[in-house]
């Protein structure tokens, strides 16, 4: 995935914001992404209305704004390469998976989202890690790995 479908799907699912937009065009300028309307963004002020002149952007390089659950799918699957890649831990991509409360499209996203459950809710705070959570964790993580290897929702 390039960056410019990455940002468009990491500003659509919240996790870019619209003050981030100036200085990510100016990377994409950087990457060899070009269009007047990015070149526009990219010297904004972060306190800018820049959503417009993103918009502008995109259609000027050929994209369109993701509708949200495409970039909710989008973020699943990057949530769980980071998760098979052991950069983060599963209860915190179990947090930001289940806050989306999203039904997978394909067989292998709703495995992952099965996987985490509700359990990911457990307090291991008291006595430590239980047979149980590590079960949980090691499902999630296998989960993770499958998704991996299926097709993101965008290339």
């Amino acid at each position: 995935m390039d960056q410019l479908t990455t940002l468009t799907w990491q500003y659509v699912a919240g996790r870019v914001e619209p003050a981030e937009l100036p200085m990510a065009a100016a990377h994409l300028l950087v990457a060899g992404f070009d269009s007047p309307a990015l070149r526009d963004l990219a010297g904004r002020a972060p306190n800018d209305d820049t959503a417009e002149v993103f918009r502008e952007a995109l259609a000027e390089l050929g994209k369109a704004l993701l509708d949200e659950r495409t970039a909710d799918r989008c973020l699943i699957h990057h949530l769980a390469g980071l998760l098979a890649a052991g950069e983060l831990a599963p209860a915190t991509v179990a947090g930001e998976v289940w806050f989306l409360a999203m039904r997978g499209d394909t067989e292998a996203e709703e495995a992952f989202i099965d996987a985490i459950g509700p359990e990911y809710l457990m307090d291991v705070r008291v006595e430590g890690p239980t047979e149980q959570y590590r079960a949980w964790m090691e499902g999630v993580r296998s989960a993770a790995e499958r998704l991996c290897r299926t097709e993101a929702p965008i290339r």
